[in-house]
């Protein structure tokens, strides 16, 4: 039920969102830069930090620093701070040559001069400068040397130019307020400017520093927050730049991937955006899949990410169409529901063991988050399931059918059908044991075939985990038909739910675009 409310909220959102975009007020807002900075608390205590007006030494607890250009403040010199030095523009008229945009001090932590390749910044207090569009620096003394006009630097090819924006005033009653109108592309070759998507309130609110990070290198607005904006809005930068293509950069879990995968199949968005993984969730299966890491760095380099999207290739991930058609009664059927399968679906134990550890976390009791209180609270579940085995005798209560063939199966407490080669935080189930996987066939993520496999157990799953048994195998399939006779728990992509007696129906839908990460 949990899972079925999540689902209509879901949808709800979309719907809405949909048919303000269809009826013709698909406007983007964005921050009005004229007004003031965009102040966050400066956490990072690696190097020393000089308030920009006062120039003081500032105090991990005290001082403000702007995301979007780098100026830095004591809470006492904020206000002058706004008033005094200019923030990073979003939007230029678009006849107006860029500038470089100086900021002074405060450069990173080896910052090398553009103009005499010597290091920037090495006496204490405001010295040296650093453009906040192209991340050039250079001394006080080689500042003239350098050309006036900013070419964007390495990331040029992924940042909309404040020329490319065309906004529109608009006034609510509480404020005036910018919405983006049109994108004019500029005249760059191979420009394909990068979406930043994430919510700043994931990964134990890693998610806004990561989102802080990225407004510094490309220009802000093309940086979106998931806590203030829905995927459509978001999506709105696809539409507008046309048949120019475009990357997007999702930071999250696999559930805010499929989420965002979801919506760029119910926009049907040509060209279709390729998506990359910045991992911030518990598992994030298919982040490790596509080469993004097994879980979020907190002292990662944003500019290397964005170096490896510049590098990484597009590959397909098929779509799947999961068909759930409920029992009622003397076997009459109610409404059927559709959901969308990238990762993997799973009934049984593992799901129980997943369900029970997001009743945990949605509980008002639950105040700490943490990626190892995470992993622990699955081990406890998965412990309790090897005692209390709630999904013991699985075989009995339902049927399994591979392109219409029913297949035996032996005693068994979970079912999982595979996407991608990578389940339960990384185990790659099909390829356990190579003589079978040779006969059965090898795994791929866009050849239109599932893979079925069965779980013994709970204490099965902890030897998976580490490698000291393999599962049943069922087969491969390109159509799976799945009645559950009796309730139980099930998964699709991490999201579980308790699931009445239906028939899971999986077909063939489509494939998404993703950006797989290249290994030097």
């Amino acid at each position: 039920m949990i899972w079925m409310h999540t689902n209509l909220l879901l949808r709800t959102i979309i719907i809405k969102s949909f048919i303000r975009y269809l009826v013709g007020d698909p406007h983007i807002h964005i921050r009005d830069v004229t007004k003031e900075h965009n102040w966050k608390t400066i956490k990072r205590i690696s190097k020393a930090y000089y308030c920009s007006i006062c120039e003081a030494f500032l105090l991990n607890v005290d001082g403000l620093k702007c995301d979007s250009c780098g100026v830095c403040a004591d809470r006492d010199c904020v206000r002058i701070a706004d008033k005094e030095l200019k923030c990073k523009r979003i939007t230029l008229p678009n006849d107006q040559p860029m500038k470089h945009h100086w900021v002074r001090g405060n450069l990173p932590i080896i910052a090398m001069c553009d103009v005499c390749d010597e290091e920037c910044d090495l006496e204490p207090g405001l010295t040296d400068w650093c453009c906040c569009w192209c991340q050039r620096c250079v001394h006080d003394a080689c500042k003239a040397n350098l050309s006036d006009i900013c070419d964007f630097g390495t990331f040029k090819s992924m940042i909309i130019p404040p020329g490319s924006l065309e906004v529109i005033n608009t006034r609510s009653t509480m404020r005036r307020r910018l919405q983006l109108r049109r994108i004019i592309p500029p005249p760059w070759a191979n420009w394909s400017p990068l979406i930043v998507v994430g919510n700043r309130k994931s990964g134990n609110n890693d998610g806004a520093d990561i989102l802080s990070l990225f407004r510094r290198l490309l220009n802000p607005a093309q940086v979106v927050d998931l806590a203030e904006r829905d995927p459509v809005a978001a999506l709105e930068w696809c539409r507008l730049l046309g048949d120019i293509p475009c990357r997007i950069l999702v930071a999250g879990g696999d559930g805010t991937v499929a989420w965002l995968l979801n919506t760029i199949h119910k926009l049907q968005l040509q060209p279709v955006p390729s998506v990359g993984i910045l991992p911030l969730g518990t598992g994030n299966d298919l982040s490790r899949v596509l080469g993004w890491g097994k879980e979020h760095n907190s002292n990662f380099d944003p500019m290397e990410i964005l170096q490896q999207i510049q590098t990484a290739r597009t590959i397909k991930l098929d779509r799947w169409m999961v068909s759930v058609k409920p029992y009622r009664g003397l076997g009459f059927r109610t409404s059927r529901q559709n959901i969308f399968m990238y990762n993997y679906l799973s009934i049984g134990v593992d799901a129980q063991v997943a369900l029970n550890f997001h009743r945990t976390r949605e509980s008002r009791f639950y105040f700490f988050s943490h990626r190892i209180f995470n992993k622990l609270l699955y081990l406890c579940f998965g412990t309790q399931q090897v005692m209390e085995r709630e999904c013991k005798d699985l075989d009995r209560r339902l049927e399994v059918y591979l392109d219409g063939k029913q297949v035996e199966l032996p005693s068994i407490e979970s079912i999982v059908i595979l996407n991608i080669p990578s389940w339960g935080a990384g185990v790659n189930l099909w390829d356990m044991g190579l003589p079978d996987n040779e006969k059965l066939g090898m795994q791929s993520i866009n050849d239109g075939k599932l893979e079925v496999v069965a779980i013994y157990s709970s204490f099965h799953i902890a030897q998976l985990q580490v490698g000291l048994s393999q599962p049943h195998r069922l087969g491969q399939a390109s159509t799976i038909k799945i009645k559950l006779l009796g309730s139980c728990a099930v998964q699709v992509d991490g999201e579980p739910w308790y699931q009445h007696p239906c028939e899971f129906t999986l077909t063939y839908c489509n494939q998404a675009s993703m950006l797989m990460k290249i290994n030097n």
